[in-house]
């Protein structure tokens, strides 16, 4: 459904669901005020945004700028400036190269920073404002103490504590793959190469990790809970902590609800000379697969070696969030006027 200007003249519904994302970005706000965290803004035009090799960047014609796609490098540098718990609800890009139900080009993001924190303080984080959000956004006539919310034929109880299960786990149960033999790229291709995968030379560690998650893990994760699914492996540690207690994986998890992937937090790296060098790789991955190429955020790295503190940070997708509590299947139908 399209929801230009006229659409939405013409349709009530498309109306109620853009004042519901009101209220729902309202209630974001009242939650992070009563936490004592502090909403700051950032630019959405920088020299260098994040170069993950996952992400395309838009450059602004003429201008050595780019249009963010998290403000996170931004964020940790007002960390490092001596500001504690601060939130962000923004603008972020990102060129996705085909349209379909559960991305935009232009969407809304919700960035968190928990100083003192690690990546299990913000998984009960995620689970008290989702709740929070429920609670300040269900129809009057709900039961009080009814904390369930239907999407797409799905009855979800929202309830804390969630359910729990790290990447190894679900890939042994889902996929009945071993995640430690898995991490050796030799056996990853030949676990692909068995399964029927296409596998040749030049698929990259992670390229065969994702053909595996998501054809075989991430469909089988349950729908009608939330679940958080944690310890990623340390190749897809991003900007995020390897776990002292097992360096194979990282301090990063990510929630779904109803199955749509809703946020990825962690504790965040704060080795400066680590996040150069993994900032360096993202770069060299990024001319080998033809994408645009530009220097990393220096200015973040002389942040991070001033000092930041023990953090945890996490991105939450503003747009699912409003999918999810509206019980909307696409994403072009939460976004006022999207393109």
């Amino acid at each position: 459904m399209e929801n230009s200007w006229k659409n939405i003249k013409e349709n009530p519904n498309l109306r109620q669901i853009f004042e519901k994302r009101a209220r729902i970005i309202a209630a974001i706000r009242e939650f992070f005020v009563q936490e004592n965290f502090l909403e700051v803004e950032t630019p959405t035009l920088v020299p260098s945004p994040d170069p993950s090799p996952f992400n395309e960047v838009f450059k602004i014609e003429g201008k050595n700028l780019y249009l963010i796609p998290s403000p996170e490098f931004s964020l940790k540098k007002l960390l490092a400036a001596g500001l504690k718990n601060i939130y962000q609800i923004t603008k972020a890009y990102r060129d996705w190269q085909e349209d379909d139900p559960l991305h935009l080009s232009e969407f809304t993001i919700l960035e968190w920073y928990r100083t003192g924190a690690d990546y299990t303080d913000l998984m009960v984080d995620c689970e008290n404002l989702v709740n929070f959000i429920f609670k300040k956004t269900k129809n009057t006539l709900c039961p009080p103490k009814k904390t369930k919310i239907n999407f797409q034929g799905k009855e979800i109880d929202l309830t804390p504590p969630w359910t729990r299960i790290s990447c190894k786990e679900a890939f042994k149960k889902y996929a009945n793959v071993s995640l430690d033999e898995f991490l050796e790229l030799k056996n990853a291709r030949e676990i692909c190469r068995t399964k029927g995968y296409q596998v040749n030379k030049k698929n990259s560690w992670e390229e065969l990790y994702h053909q595996v998650f998501l054809n075989e893990v991430e469909p089988k994760l349950p729908q009608d809970k939330p679940l958080i699914l944690y310890d990623y492996p340390a190749p897809l540690a991003a900007l995020s902590q390897i776990k002292k207690t097992n360096p194979k994986y990282a301090e990063r998890f990510e929630f779904y609800i109803g199955g749509l992937e809703l946020g990825n937090g962690y504790s965040e790296l704060t080795d400066f000379q680590e996040q150069e060098k993994r900032l360096k790789e993202d770069i060299k991955i990024r001319r080998l697969k033809g994408m645009k190429v530009f220097d990393y955020d220096h200015e973040f790295i002389e942040a991070l070696r001033s000092g930041l503190p023990k953090t945890a940070g996490i991105a939450v997708g503003v747009d699912r969030l409003v999918m999810l509590f509206t019980n909307i299947s696409n994403i072009h139908e939460v976004a006022p006027l999207c393109q």
